[in-house]
């Protein structure tokens, strides 16, 4: 008996016990409300991969980094993706065994022979027509669907950081240089005042500049409530609150996007982003998961196997049995569901067609925006250099005492807006670059210095 109580006790402390684990749903927004890219171990990371950030100056390509630090559909996509791992495991079992027993007594008849009939037996399921080797697949495809959710999103996650930096150093140089033509403006105001005084110059024309300083203090205020949106957007890209952007100054680095126009061709980036970018990985691995539903409804229209093991005492006779089973021989051979599994699968298909077309018409529009931008650089260009060559021509005539300061200030804010425009142009030309390197599925750093998204922070800081 004791021993008998001991194989109990042993099944027992075999068996995982449920542990509760309740959520505080306070928990976590205080725990944003913490953050600061301040943090040792965010800098400590950042470091390792984009180079040391300065205090309040950051790289587009750092706050990348944080955002994959940070953001917590990540961290939720990696444990689906260690789920749909775990699932591969239970998919690989087999049915267990079983047992069945049985115990009958006579109530009537010749009572020469015991009246006890016990019998014991085991139970064994065999899998028939392949359904484990289909529910592997089916497994094994929705790890490759999980991981390629978790890799987009990580893509994602580092462009739009990217692009919200990008967007943060283009409203800010809209707004500064919208003050610096404020200044000049009121500079030449004062001097059409002077030259007013003197009755050389009419009311309309102090007027007309009068009314420009007004334009241009409704554009810096623009700027202004641009460059707050886009600091929102950055916090939100990172996952912060927006107290920890509030000081940032972001600067961009080297982007390749447009420059490879010229390299690579824009054929070559389109074929390179089909095979790069991940919604096609994640479309051609929804196409594998449709293809193993599929095989697993053809393979349930076998039945399985049912046997039966045991040992019978008969009212004294011992007796060893056999028994085997088909359940479901004559059941509908699963046709219905087969038939939907089919049509599922086609539908797959079809949506990996639309995925390429989709990022194939990101790529030519990303390439569209490259070559436009490039025309305002020349354009831009062009203007500032007959700007340039009319204040030469205004400071000369105004050094030999032909004309007065006036002549000159108006012919240097004609120049200060040709520039505004080229560096609108620049910074377009930053933004897209980034555009054409997300849409090509190119991440903008050598391959291995990004973080992998598959690992959890803590363990990549305790990696080699």
């Amino acid at each position: 008996m004791s021993r008998r109580a001991t194989l109990i006790a042993v099944a027992c402390l075999a068996c995982v016990r449920y542990q509760p684990r309740p959520i505080d749903p306070a928990v976590h927004p205080a725990e944003v409300r913490a953050r600061t890219l301040g943090d040792s171990v965010l800098v400590a990371r950042v470091a390792r991969f984009a180079g040391a950030p300065q205090r309040d100056r950051w790289t587009d390509r750092q706050l990348a980094v944080a955002a994959l630090h940070l953001r917590s559909d990540l961290r939720r996509l990696r444990a689906e993706w260690r789920a749909a791992g775990a699932a591969v495991r239970s998919a690989g079992e087999r049915p267990g065994v079983g047992a069945q027993g049985e115990l009958e007594r006579r109530v009537g008849g010749a009572n020469d022979a015991s009246p006890w009939v016990v019998a014991v037996g085991g139970l064994f399921a065999l899998e028939l027509g392949g359904k484990r080797g289909a529910r592997l697949q089916a497994a094994r495809a929705g790890v490759a669907v999980a991981e390629s959710r978790l890799l987009s999103a990580a893509w994602s996650a580092a462009a739009d950081a990217r692009m919200a930096a990008a967007e943060l150093v283009r409203t800010a140089g809209e707004a500064d240089d919208a003050r610096a033509e404020v200044r000049l403006l009121e500079e030449v105001h004062t001097l059409e005042g002077t030259r007013y005084a003197e009755a050389a110059l009419g009311a309309s024309d102090l007027a007309r500049t009068a009314t420009d300083i007004q334009t241009a203090r409704l554009s810096v205020a623009e700027a202004d409530h641009a460059a707050l949106r886009a600091r929102a957007a950055l916090a939100r890209a990172l996952a912060l609150p927006l107290r920890a952007v509030e000081l940032l100054e972001t600067r961009m680095t080297s982007t390749e996007g447009c420059r490879t126009l010229d390299s690579i061709g824009a054929d070559s980036i389109v074929i390179r982003a089909v095979g790069r970018r991940q919604e096609v990985t994640l479309a051609l691995g929804e196409y594998a998961a449709a293809e193993s539903r599929l095989r697993r409804e053809v393979a349930r229209q076998y039945p399985d196997l049912e046997l039966r093991s045991g040992f019978i005492w008969d009212q004294g006779v011992h007796r060893w049995t056999l028994a085997l089973a088909l359940p479901g021989l004559l059941g509908g051979r699963n046709r219905g569901a087969i038939r939907q599994a089919d049509a599922t699968r086609e539908v797959a298909a079809l949506a990996v067609a639309e995925v390429q077309d989709s990022v194939q018409a990101d790529v030519e529009d990303a390439i569209q925006q490259c070559r436009g931008v490039a025309l305002e650089l020349g354009a831009a260009d062009s203007v500032i250099g007959a700007a340039s060559r009319q204040v030469e021509r205004e400071r000369s005539a105004y050094q030999r005492g032909e004309t007065s300061r006036l002549e000159p200030a108006r012919a240097e804010l004609q120049l200060l807006r040709a520039e505004r425009a080229r560096r609108r142009a620049q910074r377009g030309l930053d933004i897209a670059s980034l555009e054409l390197e997300r849409a090509g599925g190119t991440p903008g750093l050598p391959r291995g210095a990004w973080p992998d998204p598959r690992e959890e922070p803590e363990e990549e800081a305790a990696g080699p």
